[in-house]
């Protein structure tokens, strides 16, 4: 098993907003880009919460730039065999807190899902960080609505 390493952040200067994951799945690795398996529910989520259509890359990028929205991920590399959260091992953090500070005028940490925030937990316990189910197809229990309403009360907060 070798070890993967995830992708840079995506930041604009007058960011509100950090989501963070935990790490790019084996198709997101493969396309170079976030969120990157179609079943993932990640931007069909944002193409609702804002009204905007996010198909392209170049789309998915001005969304996150015109909604303040930075994107990362707790892992800066670890160990995996598949796409699943609980196959992650060996973690080494990205500098979340070195983000922070040269983005001060992020004010809220949103983490996809249980796993990235127990990350969080782990190597950053000092950053409060708001919870959100994953966007992943493999969490069922949440329907795209369901994600919407969600996260867009976060979202739309800083508004």
């Amino acid at each position: 098993m070798s070890r993967i390493i995830g992708f840079d952040p995506i930041t604009h200067p007058d960011d509100h907003i950090l989501i963070l994951g935990s790490m790019p799945s084996v198709e997101s690795l493969k396309q170079s880009f976030y969120y990157a398996n179609k079943t993932n529910r990640f931007w069909k989520m944002l193409e609702v919460i804002f009204d905007q259509e996010a198909d392209t890359i170049e789309q998915r990028l001005l969304l996150l730039e015109q909604n303040q929205i930075a994107l990362w991920d707790v892992c800066h590399s670890c160990l995996r065999k598949t796409s699943a959260d609980a196959d992650i091992r060996d973690v080494m953090p990205n500098d979340i807190e070195q983000l922070l500070k040269e983005h001060d005028s992020i004010q809220k940490v949103i983490c996809n899902g249980k796993t990235s925030a127990a990350f969080m937990k782990k190597f950053y316990k000092d950053i409060p960080i708001v919870v959100c189910p994953s966007t992943s197809a493999a969490n069922a229990r949440y329907s795209l609505n369901d994600l919407v309403e969600i996260y867009g009360k976060e979202l739309k907060d800083h508004e």
